[in-house]
């Protein structure tokens, strides 16, 4: 599986959006059958990994799980950054325009610099 930023920026926004009868409901799956919600499950682990979210291990044999998905403060902070389609187009355009490889680190610094440019036009 290739990360995918803008998966990650679509899951982050929707475990923010998860009211708490649905957050203890949902869960995020590498083995899910429907492919768009699997691809969306290979993202939450990789940022649960990574500890932008927290929830219960649900994992069992048939593959890995995370059950009441929540986001740390972490992931707070990198959805800020990426929130606004505006300041997140642009951090993609710098990062392709230097040939900077999107990292954590590196969004959470184009953030910055692409809120710059985007609140000065």
């Amino acid at each position: 599986m290739k990360r995918d930023w803008d998966v990650v920026r679509q899951v982050l926004i929707e475990v923010e959006a998860l009211d708490a009868l649905e957050r203890d409901r949902k869960i995020y799956s590498n083995s899910d059958e429907d492919d768009g919600e699997r691809i969306k499950g290979e993202h939450v682990l990789l940022l649960w990994d990574a500890g932008f979210v927290r929830g219960i291990d649900a994992s069992n044999l048939s593959g890995r799980a995370v059950l009441s998905p929540d986001l740390t403060w972490e992931g707070h902070d990198l959805l800020e950054t990426m929130r606004s389609q505006a300041v997140w187009e642009r951090i993609k355009t710098v990062a392709k325009d230097k040939g900077i490889e999107l990292t954590f680190d590196a969004v959470k610094a184009l953030g910055k610099l692409a809120l710059g440019l985007v609140l000065a036009s």
